[in-house]
């Protein structure tokens, strides 16, 4: 399994070499797997572009087929998002790369009992990796 991380964004500090350990632990299932993180501006208008939904987001996920899948992280919702859930960027952004990666095997969190289900997993992988 190969993984990449681009950090995009300068505004905060990430431990780009943690996210890089938990993916390739996490989803070992895939055989690459891309990690980008970037600014909320950026985000937003990502967001718009693949979604058309105006603002910004946590994460994007993308899933190219046969092995191949992408996860796009604002860093400055993990930040705002640790303030808010008195925890701290560093689990916030290992939360995001688990929730895509959830995403890439097929989880959905739409309705509230795909929600408890992917909330369920999120808890025993971050368990798992203890991050």
């Amino acid at each position: 399994m190969t993984v990449t991380v681009a950090n995009r964004q300068r505004a905060h500090k990430v431990n780009v070499a943690r996210l890089k350990k938990l993916a390739t632990v996490i989803g070992s299932d895939f055989q690459n797997l891309s990690i980008v993180l970037v600014g909320d501006a950026e985000m937003a208008r990502l967001n718009l572009r693949y979604h058309d939904i105006p603002g910004t987001t946590d994460i994007l996920t993308f899933d190219y087929g046969e092995g191949q899948g992408e996860l796009i992280i604002s860093a400055e919702r993990a930040v705002a998002q640790a303030r808010q859930f008195r925890s701290t960027a560093a689990r916030e952004l290992a939360l995001y790369v688990v929730h895509g990666i959830l995403h890439l095997r097929g989880y959905d969190d739409r309705t509230p009992a795909q929600q408890r289900r992917m909330r369920a997993a999120e808890r025993r992988l971050l368990a798992q990796v203890r991050a």
